[in-house]
């Protein structure tokens, strides 16, 4: 009977401990990752998968010459999704770099870039 016991206590121990070890990884991105976009956007957001350390997470858009186009990212309540404000930009590249630390001390990054090319009118 205790070798059936271990052997269902084991399970859930990891299932709980992936749930309290968990990571705050990007799960969507606006603009999206690698997209081509007709109008300048105002901002960039970026949608995590857990919670985050606001203090500790950013969001930063950089153009092709590598100049900061963004201001102050701001978090939303649920501190899930992050918000940084765009200046107008000039058609070209751009590459957003992101940070986070998610809320048990774990950092991640990473990065992606779109596109700003205007339609002819």
């Amino acid at each position: 009977m205790n070798r059936i016991s271990s052997f269902l206590i084991v399970p859930l121990i990891v299932i709980g401990a992936s749930d309290a070890f968990a990571h705050a990884f990007p799960d969507r991105f606006s603009p999206a990752e690698a997209s081509v976009v007709s109008e300048s956007p105002s901002s960039v957001v970026v949608h995590f998968d857990n919670t985050f350390d606001s203090s500790a997470t950013k969001v930063r858009v950089l153009n092709q010459n590598g100049d900061l186009v963004s201001g102050a990212s701001t978090p939303s309540g649920d501190h899930r999704t992050l918000t940084t404000a765009l200046k107008p930009l000039a058609p070209g590249q751009y590459f957003v770099k992101w940070s986070a630390l998610s809320q048990d001390g774990d950092r991640t990054m990473g990065a992606f870039s779109f596109t700003f090319k205007p339609e002819p009118h």
